[in-house]
């Protein structure tokens, strides 16, 4: 029976418009957390449309196990951001300059990935996707099970051994390696349904994986704080910033996450976040130590991971005028006076001759020191490139996007790492992409 459209699902749909507007505008805190804003608004609004066609919903019916799956979201989207400290396949740039802005950020961004995806693969299942979808009945041995447990870990071994190989590897390793248990201890199980002949979970999350994936990757390339791939031969053609095969990894992925989530449900006497498991064994109530042990360990491995995020993957902070060395202190001073308050000013009110000239008459400079001033901006803001990395350029004689787009990639490599006087190298990738970029601008100037 059809209900009325809850009122979390017109602020879903209000704040999403909002963030668009706000974004394009560069309104804060909306510019520098609309991921974030998109997200949650999306899973407001799909929430909602699921209780109007069914009456029950995750967050209005099964409202504890909503909020009991944002911290198992920040926690398990946490494993593979240890995982790529060593695969390297992505990187943020622009992220905000305060720690606990940046955490807070971290928190919620990575909390919206699993009730985004289940969110979406509930409201598949309520429009009847699937529904009578069958197939031969799989009955798999004990023994194997002990082979897909297995081979799980090889895969997800592998990975960390031979990342630049075997990375698509550990998109797949935990469905191997804990579906098994979640088939053994009677626990939601994908393998149960293949023994009934019955794939149309597996269905609705291999094509809810596809939509999350457009709408990461959608958002994300929208967004001003972001990452950006470095995914081995596949870096040339990319949808948004994933290259196009790997949208392919988006269906495992979200597999592997119901995969992750049940098996973590085990520990909870098998209630979970579905209509049919969310009121199991209601009378086996977890006990208090457990829930301290428990929020203690996602804690403690999130300070952990952020920190190493921080260190590792963050590559730039959003880029603020006070910080451009290249603008002498005076002027840095003076450029809020004539209209521009931040690097995004100076670039937009620069664009045509007569503004530049102008703009060089009202602050008393030479016309040749303002037209350096926005090569090395545009240099800073080339794919999120940052005002430390342009330090690095600046002390192998690289100080605007046209000298960039001359460079060979990986002779330039080679010479960064002449002046990096022991610091970490930089990526190989990285330094491919921004020279990509740069030659894609200026082929747009010809």
């Amino acid at each position: 029976m059809k209900k009325t459209f809850p009122i979390q699902g017109i602020i879903g749909i209000a704040l999403l418009l909002l963030s668009e507007i706000f974004l394009f505008k560069k309104v804060e805190p909306f510019y520098s957390w609309f991921y974030c804003f998109a997200w949650w608004s999306y899973i407001l609004t799909i929430d909602a449309v699921i209780y109007r066609l069914k009456g029950n919903s995750l967050i209005l019916n099964r409202t504890k196990e909503f909020f009991l799956m944002i911290p198992w979201s920040l926690f398990i989207w946490l494993i593979f951001e240890a995982a790529n400290l060593f695969l390297e396949n992505w990187y943020y740039t622009y992220l905000p300059h305060f720690k606990m802005e940046r955490w807070l950020g971290y928190a919620i961004a990575y909390g919206t990935v699993l009730p985004g995806m289940f969110e979406t693969t509930e409201l598949l299942e309520t429009l009847g996707l699937f529904k009578n979808a069958s197939v031969k009945k799989t009955i798999i041995s004990s023994e194997g099970h002990s082979m897909l447990m297995l081979l799980g870990t090889l895969c997800l071994v592998s990975s960390a051994l031979i990342p630049e190989y075997c990375f698509p590897l550990v998109w797949v390793g935990f469905i191997l390696l804990l579906e098994p248990f979640n088939y053994r201890f009677r626990g939601e199980s994908l393998l149960k349904d293949l023994e009934e002949g019955k794939p149309k979970k597996i269905y609705l999350l291999l094509i809810a994986g596809l939509i999350c994936g457009f709408l990461w990757e959608f958002w994300n390339f929208w967004a001003q704080s972001k990452w950006v791939y470095t995914v081995p031969f596949f870096e040339e053609r990319k949808g948004f910033e994933m290259p196009f095969l790997g949208f392919l990894g988006f269906p495992p992925f979200t597999v592997q996450a119901y995969v992750m989530y049940n098996f973590i449900s085990l520990f909870r006497s098998g209630r979970g976040w579905e209509e049919s498991t969310y009121r199991l064994n209601l009378a086996r109530r977890t006990r208090p130590l457990t829930m301290i042990l428990t929020a203690i360990l996602i804690g403690s491995f999130s300070i952990l991971i952020f920190r190493a995020i921080d260190l590792k993957t963050v590559d730039s902070y959003y880029p603020r005028l006070k910080d451009a060395y290249w603008i002498e202190s005076q002027y840095r001073i003076e450029l809020p006076k004539v209209g521009i308050a931040n690097l995004d000013d100076l670039l937009s009110k620069t664009r045509e001759k007569n503004e530049m000239d102008e703009l060089a008459l009202r602050l008393l400079i030479p016309k040749e020191l303002l037209i350096q001033w926005v090569e090395k901006t545009q240099l800073v803001q080339l794919k999120g490139l940052g005002i430390e990395n342009l330090r690095i350029l600046e002390g192998v004689g690289i100080h605007s996007i046209s000298t960039l787009a001359t460079e060979d990639p990986r002779k330039l490599y080679k010479k960064i790492g002449q002046v990096l006087h022991g610091r970490p190298p930089l990526r190989k990738a990285k330094i491919r992409i921004w020279v990509r970029e740069a030659k894609k601008i200026v082929r747009s100037y010809e």
